[in-house]
């Protein structure tokens, strides 16, 4: 049905000929503050929509036509690369795009994605639910998100030397269903158990992905215990990497002929690595495998993640890379101001085009979020400017969010739902909600569900887009998945954090060894925090947050002193109260009135 890969090496930037320069230092946002915000709460949910095995789906829990909520729970049973029966669990993790495959390719990338934008930029992420899409829990809904990607990530390693890095295969396309009502088919129809692949021998680019994911993970996740199991797990997964580096596994069917690179995926895993356990060896690999080897040639993508470690490098050593062709912040600052903002030219509403026949929208986010990278280095002072005009830059980055959410040359969003508009359809089984088979032509089955915040792959050409609703199936621009959403997801974090930041930026770093008693949790007119252990620090602060991360209540004391709050000027809701001793321990506890 597709080849994924053959058209996204289509994807190198063109320049679309008699078409001016657009000029984004001009460029002004097209939104209000408080609409991207909703942008991005839209675009990280619909990771939920992309849910595999016996986790809350809301695509499926939210349709009352469809009877099983939950779908691929004997995922591992399968026969394994074509062979007996396997005896695994490998339930769990994402969809990739619009159908139910589960691809290392593709994960890997979009879990990293969302987790570097959630490092970079924290203040730009909520807590709205926990990770069945309840109460606010003290988590970040980011990384309640991408923990259901990385709890896969490791049972994917089921020994050290065997690598599971694609679930399903060509039978998966042979339905158009929603994965529970498919999961019921048999085998042939890409019902239960599906087929698994695994390797000892290759994907070494691909088990990198993993660990890059995981080892942001183990800094950045509220548990000691899982941060602990995700920093060996990113170990395991990189020593595979190493030992199969340039050996990328084939996708039967979808991702047959990958990249053959496999520089960026190991020396970003590598300095991840590096951040997360402070060993050198990881640095120093990090460098090593980039030597001669600085320049993309292709936007941020799934088969390109150079410019996430050009930015870790160059955060963890301001001066890497010289007496190797220049500092390594130069090869960032280069891709955005030669390959990214000259190439896209602009359409009939200034967009800096992709041409692409399969993805324009993602390629143009990967665009986007390398432009935010490297003012992110800029404005913390690791690096100067140099000759780069920030405001363009800067401005490039918006024009691509503006275009995404409508200020194209169509009039409509690609992020399926944004204000109320659907106009475009998105090419997605669980979207449509169909538990029946309908005809090729999916026109017809576009009235049920729909995939809130999907980003939609968008136009072949420049005011070419063949939209389902309007008779066309072109699953080529209207499909949408992780890896389409999560470089959106990066890229709108960084306009978030600037225009509509939360109160506070960390409810990230749990200390077993700060404890309260924190009474009632479902309180009245008061609450209370009674210290029972600090580690560290005489001054203690005390906040309770609302979920829209405004802080509603403040006070400071000495750590051996219980704090009373007087509460009964609240307004009901779930609120989180936040301890930070004076040497930043902290930890959150979730309160209701």
């Amino acid at each position: 049905m597709k080849n994924k890969l053959q058209t996204l090496l289509l994807g190198t930037i063109l320049s679309i000929s008699n078409i001016s320069a657009f000029d984004y230092s001009s460029y002004s946002a097209g939104y209000a503050d408080s609409d991207y915000r909703e942008a991005l709460n839209m675009g990280l949910k619909f990771f939920g929509g992309q849910r595999c095995g016996n986790t809350h789906n809301w695509m499926l829990h939210d349709n009352s036509g469809v009877s099983k909520k939950y779908c691929h729970t004997k995922d591992g049973q399968g026969k394994v690369n074509g062979g007996g029966n396997g005896n695994y669990d490998l339930t769990g993790g994402w969809h990739d795009c619009g159908d139910h495959i589960k691809v290392a390719t593709t994960m890997g990338y979009a879990a990293t994605s969302l987790l570097v934008a959630y490092d970079i930029w924290p203040e730009a992420f909520q807590d709205n639910y926990d990770g069945e899409y309840g109460a606010p829990n003290g988590i970040p809904d980011v990384l309640d998100e991408a923990k259901i990607a990385t709890d896969y990530f490791i049972k994917s390693f089921v020994d050290d030397n065997t690598f599971v890095y694609y679930v399903g295969d060509h039978t998966d396309h042979n339905e158009w269903r929603t994965s529970s009502a498919q999961s019921d088919l048999s085998v042939d129809k890409g019902g239960d158990p599906r087929a698994v692949w695994t390797t000892s021998d290759k994907g070494g680019p691909q088990a990198a992905g993993y660990a890059a994911a995981l080892a942001i993970m183990a800094r950045r996740y509220p548990d000691k215990e899982y941060q602990n199991k995700c920093k060996e797990y990113a170990i395991k997964a990189y020593n595979y990497a190493v030992k199969n580096k340039s050996n990328h596994a084939t996708i039967p069917t979808f991702y047959p002929s990958p990249n053959s690179e496999w520089t960026d995926e190991l020396s970003l895993a590598a300095i991840l690595i590096y951040q997360a356990t402070e060993d050198e060896k990881y640095k120093s690999d990090a460098l090593g495998y980039l030597q001669g080897k600085w320049e993309s040639n292709s936007p941020l993508a799934w088969d390109t993640m150079s410019d996430f470690a050009y930015y870790y490098i160059v955060k963890s050593d301001a001066t890497a890379g010289n007496g190797q062709g220049g500092l390594i912040a130069d090869f960032l600052r280069k891709n955005v101001n030669v390959l990214h903002i000259p190439s896209g030219e602009k359409d009939s509403n200034g967009f800096p085009y992709y041409k692409n026949t399969w993805g324009t929208n993602k390629l143009a986010c990967g665009g986007a979020v390398a432009a935010a990278l490297f003012l992110k280095l800029v404005e913390d002072e690791v690096i100067d400017a140099g000759d780069a005009n920030l405001n363009k830059i800067k401005n490039f980055n918006l024009r691509i969010i503006d275009y995404v959410l409508g200020k194209n040359e169509f009039n409509h969003t690609f992020l399926h739902g944004f204000k109320g508009d659907m106009h475009f359809r998105i090419h997605h089984r669980n979207a449509m909600g169909r538990n029946d088979n309908p005809p090729t032509n999916v026109k017809n089955s576009c009235d049920f569900l729909f995939a809130s915040g999907g980003l939609i792959g968008g136009p072949s050409a420049p005011g070419v887009f063949q939209n389902i609703i309007e008779g066309g199936a072109s699953y080529t621009e209207t499909e949408g998945g992780c890896d389409y959403n999560a470089p959106f997801v990066a890229a709108i974090a960084s306009v978030v954090a600037e225009k509509d930041p939360v109160a506070t930026t960390s409810l990230n770093t749990t200390n077993n060894d700060l404890n309260y008693n924190v009474y009632p949790t479902y309180f009245d007119d008061y609450i209370v925090a009674d210290p029972i252990e600090t580690n560290c620090g005489e001054e203690t602060s005390i906040q309770i947050i609302s979920i829209n991360g405004t802080i509603v209540k403040s006070q400071k004391t000495n750590k051996f002193l219980p704090v009373v709050f007087d509460t009964s000027d609240l307004p009901s809701g779930n609120y989180i109260l936040l301890i930070t001793t004076s040497c930043g321990s902290q930890k959150a506890y979730k309160v209701v009135k």
